[in-house]
């Protein structure tokens, strides 16, 4: 008897297999890191109200939010874990994901655009902030 599985489980194995196949090529980076850069494309583009050409700067600003929603004071501490140092880091993996299919790219989109675009771990750090409202009266 053939089974079938779903659209979404087919789509998550062939994300996943993209992922792999990206870690494989560029070894310098951890699974994470790529399945990250993945999460910081759909997170910006939430922001940006929609799908569409994504420039350097966007997704790196995506990011830095991101990683500081997710990790707080320590976002510094675990993308550099994952390889993630500087903003071509993020670069190299978005075009190592393209080369996967995983992500597409304009004609104008290029690595240069993610070189010394800032000082990760300082743009990281200055941007954390502590709200010291107390929990009850913090919005949702």
């Amino acid at each position: 008897m053939a089974t079938t599985e779903p659209d979404g489980l087919a789509q998550l194995r062939r994300q996943h297999a993209a992922l792999c196949t990206a870690c494989e090529k560029d070894p310098r980076y951890h699974f994470d890191a790529c399945a990250f850069v993945c999460e910081c494309v759909d997170y910006t583009c939430a922001r940006l109200d929609g799908r569409r050409d994504i420039r350097g700067g966007e997704l790196l600003d995506g990011m830095c939010d991101l990683a500081l929603e997710r990790f707080g004071y320590m976002a510094p501490t675990v993308l550099e874990h994952w390889g993630l140092r500087a903003t071509e880091d993020f670069g190299n993996i978005v075009f190592n994901l393209v080369e996967t299919g995983l992500l597409g790219k304009s004609p104008q989109d290029s690595l240069e655009d993610f070189r010394d675009v800032f000082d990760l771990r300082e743009e990281l750090r200055r941007r954390y902030t502590i709200d010291p409202s107390p929990i009850e009266e913090r919005p949702e």
